[in-house]
């Protein structure tokens, strides 16, 4: 038997919904756009909701419209993808570095407030929802707020997760979501901007397009000048086409049913490693609903095998995986630019060595993960 890392489930509905868009002949940014941001906004009870060809757009524009810019610095935690840390070199400003929790690859208010203490001058601090799981942002805010630091929130794998009855994307001044091929929720690419914060919204609309007063599906709709537009700042390109959009609106609907059935996986993996004395499973937190965009393992010392042989034989045995992620102040540019010493992050280190996420979507069969259970099992057991 092969399982795949992921496979996607195309419904009906998203074939209508992208075929309603074919039929239109309106593919780029436009009324499916809009529906897509409103129902958005409306499935994590945000005001404002901005559709953009990625994550990485979307916390591009959070710092832009934030007033991140040439000197500033930001607080990303190193366990992250590339884009969290790449987005702020953009704008000339520095990340600034910090471990995270090496139980869930977090970040926690301890690190929060060790960080803003040593570093007064960090300005935006960029919480990251790893795998699904949200930080601890009620504590991270008032820390925040006491050192008068702006919150952007990296929510890439965060749709749907809520902290104690209130859902990622109302937990900072500005959340971004990925809507990835392999994320809980799919564009193919594509992403989402989400504020309560009305001057922060305007500004990443326009700048989303160019610098654009309106954008091509607003000039289309008006009865004068459809040509007429003005450009207020250098912006740009941005924008979410409405195939992409149709995509992500056909499975809104079902977010929650999809994140039942990933949470019910995740339990499944616990029950059957729970006797495994080698490795630990990922870990959670109280009070909360975890997207389960990822469900991820890390092997102790004692385990038989190291990472990257147990991913090997993973693999001979039909069962994919991945590695979430090579730690920033692991990366050659990150080391040079800031002077990264490993040893100043050992939480992430921690997971490093022995971090390896297994299957976990909507559609993994019942046999199919009583494969990767019993693949597991022998690999850490009679290797």
């Amino acid at each position: 038997m092969q399982v795949p890392f992921f496979r996607l489930t195309v419904t009906d509905a998203m074939r209508s919904s992208v075929d309603e868009v074919i039929a239109s002949g309106w593919l780029t940014s436009g009324p499916k756009v809009q529906a897509f941001e409103s129902a958005f906004a409306e499935a994590v009870g945000a005001t404002h909701a901005i559709a953009v060809n990625s994550c990485t757009a979307a916390l591009h524009l959070a710092l832009e419209a934030i007033g991140v810019g040439p000197g500033d610095r930001v607080l990303v935690p190193t366990m992250t993808f590339a884009a969290t840390a790449a987005v702020v070199r953009y704008l000339g400003a520095d990340p600034v570095l910090c471990d995270v929790c090496p139980k869930t690859a977090l970040l926690t208010p301890d690190i929060v407030e060790q960080s803003l203490t040593a570093n007064p001058d960090i300005s935006v601090c960029m919480p990251v929802h790893f795998g699904g799981l949200p930080c601890d942002m009620a504590a991270i805010t008032k820390i925040c707020t006491k050192h008068n630091v702006r919150i952007v929130d990296d929510a890439a794998h965060a749709f749907p997760a809520s902290d104690n009855g209130r859902s990622v994307g109302t937990l900072a001044d500005v959340s971004c979501f990925s809507f990835y091929a392999n994320k809980t929720l799919t564009t193919g690419e594509g992403g989402m901007l989400v504020t309560n914060d009305d001057a922060i919204a305007a500004r990443a609309r326009v700048m989303r397009l160019h610098g654009m007063d309106r954008d091509a599906w607003g000039r289309f709709t008006v009865e004068t000048a459809k040509w007429e537009y003005d450009i207020i700042a250098p912006g740009y390109k941005y924008n979410m086409p409405d195939i992409a959009a149709a995509l992500g609106l056909a499975q809104i609907e079902h977010a929650i049913n999809d994140r039942d059935k990933r949470t019910a996986i995740a339990r499944n993996y616990d029950d059957a490693f729970a006797s495994l004395n080698t490795m630990r499973a990922c870990g959670t937190r109280d009070r909360v609903n975890h997207a389960w965009h990822l469900y991820w393992i890390v092997l102790n010392d004692s385990a038989p095998l190291h990472r990257n042989a147990c991913i090997d034989a993973l693999q001979e045995a039909g069962v994919s995986t991945s590695v979430h992620y090579k730690p920033l102040h692991r990366m050659r540019y990150w080391q040079e630019r800031l002077g990264l010493k490993t040893a100043d992050f050992p939480g992430a280190e921690s997971i490093l060595r022995g971090c390896i996420p297994l299957p976990i979507f909507p559609d993994l069969q019942p046999d199919e993960q009583t494969h990767v259970i019993e693949a597991m099992q022998h690999v850490l057991i009679e290797a």
